[in-house]
Formats: C-alpha cells, sequence, structure tokens
C-alpha cells in the first residue's frame, strides 16, 4: 500500500498516469499513447528532466514504432509545463478531479495563442464536408443531411472540440472561405532537402500528426501550411539534416 503523497505509476499499452494523492489535493497527470506523437516537446520543456523518449523504430522507409514517451515519477513536480506545450494534447492534468496547469494558472509560464473561430454562415452555405473527414485530430463534426443517393443537402451546427484540435489550420484552408479562424500557437519554419533521403523512406510522413508532409510514392513533400513545428519528423528521420 502506497503512503500518502507517495505516487503511483501505471503503464499500459494505452495510458500512462502518475497519480499523487494528498491530504488536500490528488495530483493526476496522464499520457495518451496513441495521441501522443513522439515528438519529443515535453522532455525538451520538462524542469527536472523527468521525461523520457525511446528511440524511433524505422524499417524499409516506414516508421514501424514512433518514439514512446516514459516519465519519472520521482522526479516529476506536477508543474504542468509538459501538458502547456503538447501539441496534440496527449498529455492531461487533474488536481482534484478538475483540469488545471499549475504553471498557466499560477501565470507561471508563458500562455500560447490556441485560437479557433467557427463562423457558421460561410459553413451553412456550402455542402463541401470534406475539410471534416480530412481534420487531422478529428476534432470537427457537424449535423450533415443527406439524400437516398449520399449527396450533401445541408450542413448545419458545425463544431470544433477545441480540447482536441492541433491548430494545423488545415480546416481554414481547405474549408469554405471563411469558415475558420485558426491561430498557431508556435512559430517556425521547417526545412527539407530531399536529396538526403534515403529512396523510398516516408518515416517523417508516417510520423508528421497533421499530414503536412505526404509521400508520392517517390519523395516526400512539406507544405508548411498545415505544420506545427512539433519536430516529430526531425526524430525520427534516420538523415542528420534531411529534415528539420
Amino acid at each position: 500500500m502506497p503512503s500518502r503523497g507517495q505516487t503511483i505509476k501505471t503503464a499500459t499499452a494505452e495510458r500512462l498516469t502518475l497519480l499523487r494523492p494528498m491530504v488536500t489535493r490528488r495530483y493526476e497527470l496522464a499520457l495518451q499513447h496513441d495521441t501522443c506523437c513522439g515528438c519529443g516537446a515535453c522532455a525538451t520543456i520538462c524542469p527536472k528532466e523527468a521525461i523520457t523518449l525511446t528511440e524511433a523504430v524505422v524499417a524499409e522507409g516506414r516508421l514501424v514504432a514512433k518514439p514512446q514517451v516514459d516519465i519519472d515519477a520521482a522526479k516529476c513536480i506536477y508543474c504542468g509545463e509538459c501538458v502547456a506545450m503538447c501539441p496534440t494534447h496527449a498529455l492531461a492534468m487533474t488536481i482534484n478531479g478538475q483540469p488545471e496547469a499549475p504553471v498557466l494558472k499560477g501565470k507561471a509560464f508563458p500562455m500560447l495563442i490556441r485560437r479557433m473561430a467557427v463562423n457558421q454562415a460561410p459553413l451553412e452555405a456550402s455542402t463541401d464536408v470534406s475539410y471534416i473527414d480530412d481534420c487531422p485530430s478529428g476534432a470537427l463534426s457537424a449535423d450533415v443531411e443527406r439524400d437516398a443517393s449520399g449527396a450533401v443537402l445541408n450542413v448545419r451546427n458545425v463544431q470544433l472540440d477545441r480540447g482536441v484540435c492541433y491548430n494545423c489550420t488545415r480546416c481554414m484552408h481547405e474549408g469554405p472561405v471563411g469558415g475558420f479562424e485558426i491561430t498557431k500557437p508556435y512559430l517556425g519554419r521547417v526545412h527539407l532537402d530531399v536529396s538526403l533521403c534515403p529512396a523510398g523512406c516516408q518515416a517523417c510522413a508516417d510520423a508528421c500528426p497533421t499530414h503536412a508532409i505526404t509521400y508520392d510514392g517517390e519523395r516526400v513533400a512539406v507544405d508548411e501550411r498545415f505544420c506545427i513545428y512539433c519536430g516529430a519528423c526531425d526524430r525520427v528521420c534516420p538523415v542528420p539534416g534531411a529534415i528539420r
């Protein structure tokens, strides 16, 4: 039986959980492995170096296993910096059952701008729903009426789940004009040198959480409009400098 205040670590194939029950506060930090893209932003930001990642496994140009996050229960101080930085919302923290990141609540960490606005008028004026299906995080939903053949008759009540959205701006660029206003929380640049890419390699495309990197059967390409600068591609690339 663990003593009060001692962290209880639970690890399964789907989820890693750190639970620290105290007298008046109950801390829980959870990681969803399927949502994690293996970018390592959490490990980079962790002030206690409590977070580590395994090496990616790439075979015959494909990503076989993405880097997997582990958290040292003895080092974690439940500050919430990893939660604030996670680009895919794979990390979540609660205190007494309520979502909270102490560094954000205490204004001890930069507040990332994650603007997400939905404008119903242009969305409901269109019968295009491809942008809903193409959302890489599954954050979009709508009430869609179809005829007997499956053709879209009208679209109503388009919803964006802000707790799931990656802020990749794909819906803003590919959906009806004026339907979405999305701001990326990070600024950055991405550089791809295809001359360094091994023949047939598409590990970076496999790792990209927003599908900003694609492979056409011969080479990879990056559409920077959809890049969220997480660095997951760089972490799995077998050739240093091919993508940065």
